[in-house]
């Protein structure tokens, strides 16, 4: 038990250099690192896209995972999943870790690594950000009995949401009393001092139309088809735009504006592959009105989209995806759709667009407040101590 006069020492293992995980871990250790209760360290890779991060301390003794030939990227991930974990634990010990904290979760490797972590003796606790995680690595089978194993075996979870717990009730028959709940704060890609008008000017988009803004990774999940299927069944008539990376793996743009075309939009969606800077990205929801988030209802994660529509106080349109469905409809931010077909989205862009026609108060205040990282951090913080008393 550590000197209760003392912060609590905790490392993050951070498997994955960047990415939507990497930076709400990176959000949360700032937090942490504001605490007073505790020193938080993280544990990364060198590429680390926070390494010159002052908030917190970073120890990049993992094994690189990225290469710019993809066998190559693939072959380090492989071994990524192998040897960092063990890597962590040494590190651990030799540090005289209180906890160790996962933001990732190298389950396809936790019969080699168990055995080290329990002589290690560290408490371990998990983010579980997308608990059954549907994307396969080597044997579906196989990773799914390990990642149960390993829900069973951790001494605390963290979720995003109530769903969350009870779909780790459901999975791995994980005990209610087990998993905590941490909500997924607030995002900003920096201040934005112009005014939506300016921005429109700026971006060339129509000043008198709503402008509808659908951000991030281009992925067949995400549901974009259904998004434009329904935008072509309502007279709403909002002008779309969708921003971020393709990903070589899903459809990409090319197949979405020749669909646009079909459906007679081409005029009102612009589609801008890329990766965009932050500053960029702030300009883009000031100077939206309202940002689609048209997931498949099988998405079961929470979205930094959503967070980031949250700081910029643009109110969203969800689909019946459970996690984003519960946070919108518990806080008043957007639209909650019975559904994910384009019926069902485009009753939900219907209403939206009566809401801001109407001045509807979103609540982005109340949301804020109640999902801050400075209470996120202090319901992380009150688990570890839990763990240690």
């Amino acid at each position: 038990m550590p000197d209760s006069a003392r912060p609590l020492r905790v490392g993050v293992y951070v498997f994955f250099p960047g990415g939507g995980i990497g930076r709400y871990t990176h959000r949360l250790m700032t937090a942490l690192a504001r605490h007073e209760a505790v020193a938080v360290e993280a544990l990364c890779t060198p590429e680390y896209a926070w390494a010159s991060a002052e908030a917190y301390a970073t120890w990049p003794g993992l094994a690189r995972i990225s290469h710019r030939i993809p066998a190559l990227r693939r072959w380090r991930f492989l071994k990524g999943q192998f040897v960092n974990p063990k890597r962590a634990l040494e590190h651990a010990r030799t540090a005289g870790l209180d906890v160790l904290h996962l933001a990732h979760i190298n389950h396809l490797s936790f019969p080699y690594w168990r055995r080290r972590a329990e002589r290690v003796g560290v408490p371990v606790v998990a983010s579980a950000h997308d608990v059954t995680r549907g994307k396969r690595i080597l044997s579906r089978m196989w990773e799914t009995r390990q990642l149960r194993a390993f829900y069973r075996w951790a001494d605390a979870l963290f979720v995003h949401s109530a769903h969350q717990v009870h779909e780790l009730e459901a999975f791995a028959e994980v005990a209610p009393e087990a998993v905590h709940v941490v909500p997924h704060g607030p995002y900003t890609h920096g201040t934005v001092s112009a005014s939506k008008a300016a921005l429109r000017r700026q971006w060339d988009l129509p000043a008198e139309r709503p402008v509808a803004l659908m951000f991030g990774k281009l992925r067949d999940g995400k549901n974009l088809e259904g998004l434009l299927r329904a935008l072509a069944r309502t007279d709403a008539s909002p002008y779309l735009v969708v921003a971020g990376a393709e990903d070589d793996r899903h459809r990409g743009a090319a197949h979405y504006r020749r669909l646009a075309d079909d459906l007679g939009l081409g005029a009102s969606v612009r589609i801008r592959p890329g990766r965009l800077e932050d500053p960029a990205v702030g300009e883009l929801f000031v100077a939206a009105d309202w940002v689609a988030l048209p997931y498949s209802a099988s998405f079961t994660s929470q979205s930094g989209v959503l967070n980031v529509a949250a700081h910029y106080e643009r109110p969203v349109l969800v689909s019946s995806a459970p996690v984003l469905h519960e946070t919108v409809t518990a806080c008043d931010i957007g639209v909650a759709c019975s559904g994910d077909t384009p019926a069902a989205l485009a009753r939900g862009i219907e209403r939206l667009h009566r809401r801001l026609a109407t001045g509807h108060p979103h609540a982005f205040a109340a949301y804020r407040d109640r999902f801050s990282w400075r209470e996120n951090a202090s319901r992380t913080v009150s688990v570890y101590r839990s763990l240690l008393a």
